[in-house]
């Protein structure tokens, strides 16, 4: 999202499609309260795994859902790497 007025007005030609919900793609967190004001629909992001307040923050901001995308798996994946590090060695 470079312009949030344009992913507004895109977003609410989705959700008067009848989407469910928009993903703003790439929004940073400072666009989330305009996006959240304008569009009329869960407005569900995209983060990087991290913690609660980084959840919570997003929340604050406006974000309906937040996704991780393929994050999570790639944490979990990461430690099984680790651990069969470990065990090889």
């Amino acid at each position: 999202v470079t312009d949030p007025a344009e992913a507004i007005v895109r977003a609410r030609l989705y959700v008067a499609a009848g989407a469910d919900c928009v993903y703003p793609i790439g929004a940073p967190p400072e666009a989330i309260p305009a996006l959240r004001a304008g569009i009329e629909g869960p407005v569900n992001v995209g983060a990087a795994p991290g913690g609660a307040a980084e959840l919570a923050e997003l929340g604050r901001l406006g974000a309906t859902r937040v996704t991780f995308g393929p994050g999570l798996q790639r944490q979990a994946m990461a430690a099984v790497r680790e651990g069969a590090a470990r065990l090889r060695s």
